[in-house]
């Protein structure tokens, strides 16, 4: 019983994918240039499925005609179509429909993946002939290498006397910048400039603010004329950064994030009441886009900030072992000059020691904030010029002051 119920499964899912692609095919095509339709889709199915409970021979078999078939329709066809994908369809249909006798699931998956490529036959041809440029393309290759091939070989042990230097980590912030600006540079494609940097920036700032800082100043020295936007897209990443350092804490220590929440959430308000502000100053307005020319990132710029992060690293180490249990708080502010994740779960790991009050981590919150402030302010600065440098640390300033003045209110009360 369990068997026929597993057997009438597969000749189910293969019908419905043999009706999907069927379906599209015959939409997507005129009587005179179709080939294969619904019924040409839907039968093929049931008879791969077919074959394929008999016997692996006979799948084998009937493939063999089909594409015997499929060769021979080519060729009548080719002076008309020239095209392949009617032909190809045909034989996707046959092996899904295989497939479906033994992993339904899987099968109508890539069914429904298969006939969302016919489907998307003129947006994807216009995507790769008209929008996608040579250099996008390369630029798009060069950042799948780095992910695929370069990061898996590095080894995710320290390298280092301190433990702090992970190969693997900084290749990630490498491929995080190369990532930040690819995906800028598809914002801009799709949304235009003025929602596409700051949504950039936002998302980014889940992985590293510094990263995005970074990044947007090197835009600003291209195109001077995104300032103001620029500036926005950073301070939201900010505000998105400093909003998972809340989830950091909530997740390792939920009693001092109880203490932290309040002035925490000060901070970001602030943050967003700033990104607002010089986003309704930017000269971008609408859905206005900006030409677009160059690469999407630049591997050398990438490189340097994971050699300055690198160096960042190895101070805070030698520090805190210079300054031993009574300089963690100070150890974990220097780790805050590039990371405030890692220091916020350093502080996190403190505040479960009967030896630390919440008051003092609180501040010492603080100085992570700070700084990252400093970090990031100077970081803008070189990367964006003096324009871009002192609004972006404006931004961070004010929310530093709104953090204290919380804590200082709580302080008070308490």
């Amino acid at each position: 019983m369990e068997l026929q119920t597993e057997l009438l499964s597969g000749f189910a899912t293969a019908i419905g994918i043999g009706l999907l692609i069927g379906a599209v095919r015959e939409k997507l095509h005129d009587a005179q240039t179709l080939t294969s339709g619904i019924r040409t889709h839907t039968l093929l199915a049931v008879i791969a499925s077919a074959a394929m409970s008999i016997s692996a021979t006979a799948f084998m078999v009937t493939f063999a005609i089909v594409g015997a078939l499929v060769v021979v329709a080519y060729r009548h066809n080719m002076q008309t179509d020239p095209g392949m994908t009617g032909e190809v369809s045909l034989l996707a249909t046959a092996m899904l429909s295989a497939l479906a006798s033994q992993n339904p699931a899987l099968a109508s998956a890539l069914g429904v993946v298969v006939a969302g490529l016919l489907f998307a036959k003129i947006p994807l041809r216009r995507f790769s002939r008209e929008i996608l440029s040579t250099t996008e393309l390369q630029d798009g290759l060069l950042l799948c290498a780095a992910i695929l091939v370069v990061l898996p070989l590095l080894p995710k042990q320290p390298v280092d006397p301190w433990g702090v230097l992970q190969p693997y980590a900084l290749w990630r912030i490498v491929v995080l910048i190369m990532g930040v600006g690819m995906l800028g540079h598809v914002a801009l494609r799709v949304v235009g400039t003025f929602w596409g940097l700051p949504l950039t920036g936002f998302f980014s700032g889940f992985v590293s603010s510094t990263a995005a800082s970074a990044t947007f100043g090197y835009r600003v020295k291209l195109q001077p004329e995104l300032l103001g936007v620029s500036v926005a897209s950073t301070v939201l990443s900010n505000a998105a950064s400093v909003g998972l350092l809340a989830l950091v804490l909530q997740v390792s220590a939920p009693e001092f994030f109880q203490a932290a929440w309040a002035p925490i959430a000060a901070a970001v308000a602030c943050l967003l009441t700033t990104s607002f502000f010089w986003l309704r100053h930017s000269n971008v307005h609408g859905s206005t886009t900006v030409q677009l020319s160059g690469h999407a990132f630049n591997l050398r710029y990438a490189l340097m900030i994971a050699l300055v992060i690198s160096l960042v690293l190895l101070l805070s180490a030698v520090m805190g072992e210079w300054l031993g249990e009574t300089g963690a708080i100070a150890s974990a502010v220097l780790v805050g000059l590039a990371e405030i994740h890692a220091a916020g779960i350093s502080l996190a790991h403190l505040s479960r020691l009967p030896a630390h009050s919440n008051l003092h981590l609180l501040w010492g919150l603080w100085g992570v904030l700070a700084a990252s402030t400093l970090s990031k302010s100077v970081l803008a600065t070189i990367s964006g010029g003096w324009q871009f440098g002192w609004r972006v640390s404006s931004a961070l300033v004010l929310m530093l002051l709104a953090f204290a003045a919380v804590l200082l209110w709580h302080q008070s009360a308490v």
